[in-house]
């Protein structure tokens, strides 16, 4: 974007550059691009008989989200965009059928606490274009926040979040693409290059815990590879809705980030020390690096216990 927006170019600088507005749209508010042309969005955004010509990419019915990717010219030429539909009230109806079900009675008391916590949720759109503004600012790339709209209320509460499209990513996310370029390259080079994936991975971490929030989604099917030249990577973050203002421990982060056994033939143990090695080696606390890793451990193995199960006959146990 930025000079070229009407073919998707984008870099971290818009979001400084930019300047946003207050909008307000048939009961719906919110915000967007100074840019933006709020006829063309108002005209865009009629649901929900506008989401038959999206694409649905996915729908996570215990979020109460769905993604659709989509074409359109809103004021600045035509571009290609996300957009994220939430709505509070497919919350409940999960969480309550799950309460009802013979699986969900072995712990009764668990999702009425969580119908509970989601009357004072903050509306998750808003959320995502807040933190997305201040990932950017703080030189993080993510995807561009174009626009959000909600409608207030306890159940009811529903919105849109647009952001612009992620250009140059020639796979879903990182995982995906360690596994195609595991089938395209020798050994040698493979090892290599996921290396320096890696290498951007632990410096990406590092700049994600100086924030005064974080991201408990944070994983490595939530992160997108794009390549530059000279065997150069940029690693882009999305999914950024769940944001939360305060931060667990930092080993659990850690363990969070690299510990799914779907992934688990993707990183071996000594790709995961040299992980936390750097991560710790730019945070300036390299010295730690052993007592972090016997924090870090106890969790891998308890992660990997309670998942085997799932996914032990698809994938091999971890180094």
């Amino acid at each position: 974007m930025g000079e070229a927006r009407g073919i998707g170019v984008s870099n971290e600088l818009d979001c400084i550059m930019n300047s946003y507005k207050k909008i307000l749209l048939n009961g719906f508010e919110g915000e967007c691009m100074e840019a933006i042309s709020v006829d063309k969005l108002k005209a865009f955004l009629k649901w929900p008989d506008c989401a038959r010509d999206w694409k649905l990419l996915r729908r996570v019915s215990s979020h109460g989200t769905y993604t659709y990717q989509v074409k359109a010219d809103l004021g600045l030429g035509e571009s290609e965009y996300f957009i994220k539909v939430f709505r509070k009230q497919e919350r409940f109806e999960v969480a309550w059928k799950k309460m009802k079900s013979i699986r969900g009675l072995k712990k009764p008391w668990r999702y009425p606490l969580q119908m509970l916590g989601y009357l004072f949720d903050p509306i998750p759109v808003k959320v995502g274009f807040e933190k997305g503004k201040a990932l950017l600012e703080q030189g993080i790339p993510t995807a561009l926040p174009v626009a959000y709209l909600y409608q207030k209320g306890l159940i009811s509460a529903w919105g849109f979040i647009i952001t612009e499209k992620i250009p140059n990513i020639i796979a879903e996310n990182l995982a995906e693409y360690l596994k195609q370029r595991k089938n395209e390259l020798g050994s040698g080079e493979y090892i290599r290059e996921k290396r320096a994936l890696i290498l951007e991975l632990a410096k990406l971490f590092g700049k994600l815990m100086t924030l005064d929030f974080f991201l408990p989604d944070l994983r490595v099917s939530n992160i997108l590879v794009e390549r530059l030249p000279e065997g150069k990577f940029k690693l882009w973050v999305i999914d950024v809705v769940e944001a939360i203002p305060h931060k667990p421990r930092e080993d659990k982060m850690l363990y969070h980030l690299i510990a799914n056994p779907y992934y688990a033939q993707l990183f071996t143990g000594t790709d995961k020390i040299r992980f936390l090695k750097w991560y710790l080696g730019f945070s300036g606390r390299a010295e730690s690096w052993s007592i972090i890793c016997c924090r870090v451990n106890p969790l891998l193995q308890a992660w990997w216990k309670k998942w085997h199960k799932k996914y032990g006959q698809q994938n091999p146990k971890p180094h």
